[in-house]
């Protein structure tokens, strides 16, 4: 099985160690993950200070790029780096696209993000590679927020991670072909809502770690535990999961 959403880096106060939280994944029996780095949503972020520590990774491990593969986090800003999506592809291994409309500011009424929006999902047509997009609760991250582009790029698959909210991420499964969603921190309850109507081929496992460590370790009103180590929380993470996978009448797409 893989994971297809891990991270690595900086994510608020807490920096992942890229080569350890590699080791936990593996180590918990997988058989690869992609990732991206969280390092990305730093303030005024350089894209070679991002390229640097994904270098630095890869060059540290003795997986391959075919089991650990890296996702291009595009952030607005590159706009002003000139760092374009073809530079970006030839100089590191990326396997897929990520777009985090939260934590950055994309602004359709923006002409230079439209253009790079489209320079990206593009290039994800002309090379067979998927576009994960997060989603969220607060309006700007809707399941629905790219929709222009999932109808456009019909033969982009197109992840929702996190399924938010999810009515709307079902009315996006149930309208185009190409999109589809995971499992990346998403209350068990979505999920068995998803796969009970009829979307169960449509979902992709993510487990969002460590982002699951932060959240339960800085958070303790949301956690019964907040001193379990990454190992554990990443048992827990795929634990459920894992039921899922083996009960007779719901399967989950490994990758």
């Amino acid at each position: 099985m893989t994971d297809n959403h891990i991270h690595i880096g900086q994510f608020k106060d807490v920096y992942y160690d890229p080569v350890e939280v590699a080791d936990v994944v593996m180590s918990a029996g997988m058989e690869g993950m992609s990732f991206s780095s969280t390092s990305s949503c730093i303030d005024n972020i350089l894209y070679s200070e991002i390229e640097k520590e994904i270098v630095s990774f890869l060059s540290s491990i003795s997986y391959t790029v075919e089991i650990i593969q890296p996702f291009f986090w595009y952030v607005p800003d590159y706009l002003n780096q000139n760092i374009t999506i073809e530079g970006a592809f030839a100089s590191l291994p990326y396997k897929g696209i990520k777009i985090h409309p939260y934590v950055h500011n994309w602004d359709f009424n923006n002409t230079q993000h439209m253009d790079i929006l489209h320079s990206l999902f593009d290039y994800a047509a002309r090379n067979n590679l998927p576009v994960l997009i997060h989603t969220g609760h607060s309006g700007v991250d809707s399941a629905d927020r790219f929709e222009c582009f999932i109808n456009e790029y019909r033969n982009v698959k197109c992840i929702l991670a996190h399924c938010r909210p999810v009515d709307t991420t079902m009315e996006m499964l149930k309208k185009y072909p190409n999109a589809y969603c995971d499992t990346a921190f998403a209350p068990k309850t979505d999920i068995q809502q998803i796969i009970l109507s009829g979307f169960k081929d449509k979902i992709i496992f993510g487990s969002d770690f460590p982002i699951t460590h932060f959240y339960n370790t800085k958070y303790p009103e949301n956690s019964e535990n907040t001193t379990i180590s990454l190992c554990d929380q990443y048992a827990e993470d795929i634990g459920w999961w894992g039921k899922i996978e083996n009960s007779n009448d719901v399967m989950v797409k490994h990758t």
